[in-house]
């Protein structure tokens, strides 16, 4: 099932942040030590001021997620858009539909914060390691690509 996180979720949610971090193509990022307060503060805001969508299993226990935030541009803070900041399925749910069904929510919230006029734009990132998939073909335009230098 494909929801909107609440509070119960937040150790789960950590769970998976630190899967995420772990897998993530940057060195630094692997095994976080973090501010356990600190952190549930953060998913608290995030949910006032964005997205935490999960998936779940038949427990009811979450196993994928995509959490947005709402940015202010730095230079025209008028204009905001909802940046996807992790998008995360566990290994054993990869080759189920659960990854897309939490894009396909994660846009539907977007539309909707699009018409209420609450953001201009929203957007979503692949990781050098993701799945290739061909988000052009499903509406996405690509408008930027991060490198990390390693000398």
């Amino acid at each position: 099932m494909i929801r909107h996180a609440d509070l119960k979720d937040f150790d789960r949610i950590m769970d998976m942040m630190i899967n995420f971090a772990n897998h993530a193509p940057v060195e630094a990022l692997h095994n976080p030590e973090y501010e356990y307060r600190r952190i549930q503060h953060f998913l608290a805001q995030v949910l006032n001021n964005g997205c935490i969508i999960v998936a779940t299993d038949a427990d009811d226990v979450p196993q994928g997620m995509i959490i947005g935030i709402i940015f202010e541009d730095m230079w025209l803070p008028h204009i905001k858009t909802l940046k996807e900041v992790a998008w995360w399925v566990e290994e054993e749910y990869r080759n189920t539909s659960m990854g897309y069904k939490l894009l396909l929510e994660y846009v539907k919230f977007g539309k909707q914060l699009k018409q209420n006029g609450s953001v201009d734009n929203f957007t979503l990132t692949n990781m050098s390691i993701s799945p290739d998939f061909d988000l052009e073909k499903r509406g996405w335009r690509a408008i930027e690509t991060n490198y990390v230098y390693e000398g």
